[in-house]
């Protein structure tokens, strides 16, 4: 038990010394809350709400949106919907189970990435559930 925690300690301090371990332990907190994260183009949340439930709600945001969809997949641990919006930026939203009542939501917009675009799809996501 000692050890263990001499161990965690040093790794802790380790982390903290080093120059962006704050950004990287508050990440991963927010992440394990559910908290909205952007990294490399993608919108990200984990939300309490099994896969079905947020797949469809996703597809009746995309469609309040207008999106002209292309592909509508929803598997047992994994969705994927893309289309087109009418501006021909493509959406993407994948999902995956990352617990049994927990599921994974991704949200791009455009080739790089739109922040504003993928946070208005989300809220309107939150909307249909």
């Amino acid at each position: 038990m000692k050890r263990r925690l001499t161990i965690i300690v040093v790794l802790g301090l380790s982390l903290v010394t080093s120059g962006c371990a704050l950004v990287f332990l508050v990440g991963g907190a927010m992440a394990g809350a559910g908290a909205v994260m952007w990294s490399r183009g993608w919108l990200q949340e984990t939300s309490l709400e099994p896969l079905p439930r947020i797949h469809r709600a996703a597809k009746a945001a995309l469609e309040d949106f207008k999106v002209t969809l292309e592909d509508d997949r929803l598997e047992p641990t994994r969705g994927f919907l893309a289309g087109y919006l009418k501006d021909d930026r493509r959406v993407e939203i994948k999902t995956r189970i990352v617990a049994e009542k927990s599921t994974r939501l991704s949200i791009r917009v455009g080739l790089w990435g739109d922040q504003e675009a993928s946070l208005q799809i989300l809220e309107r996501l939150k909307k249909h559930l």
